[in-house]
């Protein structure tokens, strides 16, 4: 009897705690995901409050709170640097949160215009008359930004070299990967472009953006990081459940399907600026400052995107 009652009981125990270690998995990942949405949004959100907010002072102004930020920078390194040896859920989570706020930092010194790009003195370097002069320009307003963030890469590459944990490196590369294809998206043109966000320092940028319809540059940098997503989804997969390897793919494949989400924001009519357009300050009083260039234009739909 006795024999029966256990054998009986067991099994039941054993389902019991299966559809336990399911559900937590459920949770854990639903938890992850929602985390890494909120931190793209907030971390978003106090860059550009923090860089519009700015357009009411002056460059001295928005060098110093570069200047006071700088430690966070600092500590963002430390951090990332004291996790590449470890590959527990504290370290993994520890090494993406610091790369994302070395990338949040340099994107401060970006639209602050402290570390942008070589200043444009003409007109007619702003405009360009060719394409290949419209790149070149284009180039230079982001050149020292883009050197000091693939300076950013190289030396987390490096320092990742023979270590266990490089979630971190891959989710700068990803962040990295994801802003050059937007960039060149930009240039080469799609049907809607915001550029609500621009600071005072990066509005002659709006000149080198195009309203266009969807070409093959933008099909291809949209499958492509399809493809990245799909990727990392399908590491996710097949880690071992409930895994700490498992948390940090789920952790890159959310931020990698961010960065397609993004891309789709430019080639369909969503108003995604209404994410953060809240929480940015009232800039009525400087608004004969922040007007924006003209952008290039062969697409007949520009007054109905974010250009206008």
């Amino acid at each position: 009897m006795l024999f029966l009652q256990r054998g009986t009981l067991y099994p039941r125990l054993a389902d019991s705690s299966r559809v336990i270690k399911r559900r937590k998995k459920f949770m854990s990942s639903i938890v992850s995901i929602f985390f890494v949405l909120f931190l793209w949004w907030f971390l978003t959100g106090v860059i550009l409050y923090t860089a519009k907010r700015l357009d009411l002072g002056d460059s001295k102004t928005r060098f110093t709170v570069v200047l006071v930020t700088l430690p966070l920078f600092f500590c963002a390194w430390y951090f990332y640097f004291y996790s590449l040896d470890g590959m527990s859920y504290a370290e993994i989570f520890c090494s993406f949160l610091a790369s994302l706020f070395i990338w949040g930092w340099v994107e401060l010194t970006f639209l602050t215009g402290v570390v942008a790009g070589i200043p444009l003195l003409e007109k007619q370097e702003i405009d360009g008359d060719t394409e290949r002069e419209r790149f070149v320009n284009g180039f230079r307003s982001i050149a020292l930004n883009e050197c000091f963030l693939l300076s950013c890469l190289f030396i987390m590459a490096v320092m990742s070299i023979g270590s266990e944990n490089n979630f971190g490196l891959t989710t700068f590369l990803i962040l990295y990967v994801a802003r050059v294809s937007a960039k060149l998206n930009l240039f080469f043109g799609v049907p809607y472009i915001n550029l609500h966000f621009l600071t005072v320092p990066l509005k002659h940028i709006a000149t080198f953006c195009r309203v266009a319809p969807i070409g093959f540059f933008f099909i291809a940098s949209t499958v492509m990081l399809c493809l990245m997503f799909l990727f990392l989804v399908g590491f996710t997969f097949a880690a071992e459940p409930m895994s700490d390897i498992q948390f940090g793919y789920l952790l890159l494949s959310t931020l990698a399907g961010l960065a397609v989400l993004e891309h789709l924001f430019m080639a369909l009519p969503v108003k995604d600026a209404m994410l953060w357009n809240w929480v940015l300050p009232n800039l009525k009083k400087s608004s004969d400052t922040i007007t924006l260039a003209e952008p290039n234009s062969n697409f007949p739909k520009e007054s109905k995107n974010e250009l206008r």
